[in-house]
């Protein structure tokens, strides 16, 4: 007997009834998955998002359930309906502060909603000075969304937001201090260095500018400067939480690990702060000073506000740290100039790049020859060359062809060096470092044929190449 089967369409709404119905029998983990499939299903729909926030936090995931809104508000654009969709969130998790005035910012745009009667009866207020409440609810919002966007990485967003707060409040030296960390960590040193000096002259004891100012002379390379205030860093006793957060973050930028741990540790003891950036200092924080379980343990609850590849954690860190290390023993002190800038080259192939900042090599690369330092400047800082542009064209192309031997590449190096030097036209590098390969086989059987699909090169081109490979 044939029967027919009725479609059944789970879609977000039969999941959203779902977790309501759940709800009301207090079956809360239940809702919670129904209350998230529904997300899943229609992430536009603001009553499953919020429905799903809520109940997040009612389970002791506050922090999380932030995270999720004010994504969710970025995406849309800051809707104004989101103010008081956090708002509740905060009633839920108890912060009568951030409840109060993400509902102000929601009443302001929304005046005929009567929130602002909820929310007097709610808190027990009386607002006599609107205009004063309105300017604080713009000021603290702005803060604290403007703190997400940077937390998580997204800094060119936190300073598009920054411009659409009023200019008579974006002008206030908490969000000067704001755009200036953000320039800094965007390499806009000379804005970063306008805004920071500018604020230290109106107040040499402001924290917040004192670390932008210690991380502006460490990038920027100028020891003594960096040495003074660091040292200022060092023995400063912030003030409250919001300074003990920022001096934290930074000196654990600097490597100053214990000072760091010792301010952000009970930070995230009384979860105040708990963010990607707060994790993420006392990953690398705990490691260092010994903690290594701890420093695993905060590394994984940081990828619950944003995913980043294990190569980046602190002990992948220092593998790298090490492997340059070893590069600099093995090359950088070889009397022989190709070498050193093999040894270069290796040291800028080691994951993650950014594993140089501040490691001790950068003391033996202040010693190496002009040339050398010019390949530096060539590998980390996008500095346009011809003539060591090319070189490395050949050793880029010599990696992906799969011939990394140390035997090859110092003869491309040399190669090549002595093709500049004979003038020759160096018109297809591939050709010509394919061409190094094949005129020292060192006893292997390359083939013309392997050489030009390996190098992405022609037959004529690679004979031409030859030819002048032969002659210097």
């Amino acid at each position: 007997m044939n029967r027919k089967v009725i479609p059944f369409d789970q879609n977000g709404e039969f999941h959203f009834n779902q977790g309501l119905k759940k709800t009301e029998q207090n079956k809360k983990q239940a809702a919670l998955k129904s209350f998230h499939k529904a997300f899943e299903l229609d992430q536009n729909n603001l009553a499953y998002l919020s429905q799903y926030a809520y109940l997040l936090a009612e389970n002791g995931r506050g922090a999380e359930a932030e995270h999720i809104l004010i994504n969710a508000f970025i995406q849309h654009q800051y809707d104004a309906e989101f103010y008081f969709i956090l708002s509740q969130l905060y009633v839920i998790m108890n912060d009568p502060n951030k409840a109060f005035l993400f509902g102000v910012q929601y009443v302001q745009h929304e005046p005929e909603s009567g929130y602002d009667e909820e929310l007097e009866q709610m808190f027990e207020v009386s607002i006599q000075d609107e205009d004063e409440v309105e300017r604080e609810a713009i000021r603290f919002t702005g803060q604290h969304l403007f703190q997400h966007l940077f937390m998580n990485a997204r800094i060119e967003e936190a300073l598009d937001f920054l411009s659409t707060i009023p200019e008579s409040i974006r002008e206030e030296r908490e969000f000067r201090n704001q755009k200036a960390m953000a320039a800094l960590f965007l390499n806009r040193y000379e804005e970063a260095h306008e805004l920071l000096e500018q604020l230290l002259k109106e107040d040499r004891t402001d924290m917040h500018a004192l670390s932008h100012m210690t991380l502006l002379y460490y990038h920027t390379g100028e020891e003594e400067k960096y040495r003074t205030f660091l040292k200022k860093l060092e023995v400063v006793q912030p003030l409250d939480d919001d300074d003990r957060f920022k001096v934290g973050l930074v000196l654990n930028f600097l490597q100053q690990y214990e000072r760091s741990y010792e301010l952000l540790f009970p930070l995230y003891k009384k979860q105040a702060f708990v963010s990607f950036q707060l994790l993420h200092a006392l990953s690398h924080a705990s490691y260092h000073i010994g903690h290594d379980e701890e420093a695993r343990m905060f590394w994984e609850r940081m990828q619950t506000f944003h995913q980043v590849n294990e190569m980046y954690s602190p002990w992948k860190r220092q593998e790298a740290a090490q492997r340059i290390a070893d590069l600099e023993a093995f090359y950088l002190k070889d009397d022989d100039p190709y070498v050193r800038l093999l040894g270069l080259y290796k040291i800028y192939n080691v994951v993650p790049r950014d594993a140089i900042l501040g490691h001790e090599v950068w003391e033996t690369i202040e010693a190496l020859e002009d040339y050398e330092k010019l390949y530096i400047s060539f590998l980390f800082q996008g500095l346009k060359l011809v003539r060591l542009g090319r070189m490395h064209k050949g050793l880029e192309a010599m990696r992906r062809a799969g011939y990394e031997e140390e035997e090859d590449q110092l003869s491309w190096i040399e190669t090549f060096h002595a093709l500049y030097e004979s003038k020759v036209e160096l018109e297809d590098i591939n050709a010509f470092a394919a061409a190094t390969l094949y005129f020292h086989q060192r006893g292997r059987k390359l083939t013309k044929k392997a050489l030009v699909d390996g190098f992405d090169t022609t037959l004529y081109r690679l004979n031409k190449a030859l030819e002048k490979v032969k002659q210097i």
